[in-house]
C-alpha cells in the first residue's frame, strides 16, 4: 500500500524511509542505516549522494540565522548588528547536528519523489 501525503510528511518528521514510513534512517546519533531496516530500501545511492543535502543544509542554516538576526535586532536595537551576527552564529552550534540530520533526510525524501525508486534499489 501506498502511503498518503500526510504519512510522508511525519515520516520526514520522525526521521523514517521515504518508501515505507517505518524503518528508521539513522541507528543513532550521526550513524545512518545502509537500508532500511523495514523494507530494505538502500538509502545512498551512490558514492557522493549526500552532496545534495549540503544545499538543503545551507538553507535551513541561513533560515535559522536570519530569524535569529530579527528577533536579535528586534529585542536589542541599539546593539552593532556585527555582534548579533555573533550571538545567532553561537547560538545556532548547537543545533548543527539536527540541521545535518534533517537536511540528510530532506535530501532522501526528495530524490525519492524527483526519482523513484530503481529495482537494485531494494535488493
Amino acid at each position: 500500500m501506498t502511503p498518503t501525503a500526510s504519512q510522508k510528511w511525519l515520516a520526514l518528521l520522525r526521521m523514517r524511509c521515504p518508501h515505507c514510513c517505518a524503518g528508521r534512517i539513522y541507528e543513532r546519533g550521526m550513524k545512518m542505516n545502509p537500508r532500511c531496516p523495514v523494507c530494505n530500501l538502500q538509502f545512498e545511492r551512490e558514492p557522493g549522494y549526500f552532496m545534495g543535502a549540503l544545499y538543503v543544509s545551507y538553507g535551513l542554516a541561513i533560515v535559522f540565522l536570519l530569524f535569529g538576526l530579527w528577533i536579535g535586532s528586534m529585542l536589542l536595537p541599539t546593539l552593532d548588528l556585527g555582534w548579533i551576527v555573533l550571538i545567532a552564529a553561537g547560538c545556532f552550534v548547537p543545533f548543527v547536528p539536527v540541521v545535518t540530520r534533517y537536511a540528510r533526510v530532506i535530501w532522501i525524501f526528495f530524490d525519492r519523489w524527483a526519482w523513484p525508486s530503481r529495482p537494485e534499489d531494494r535488493e
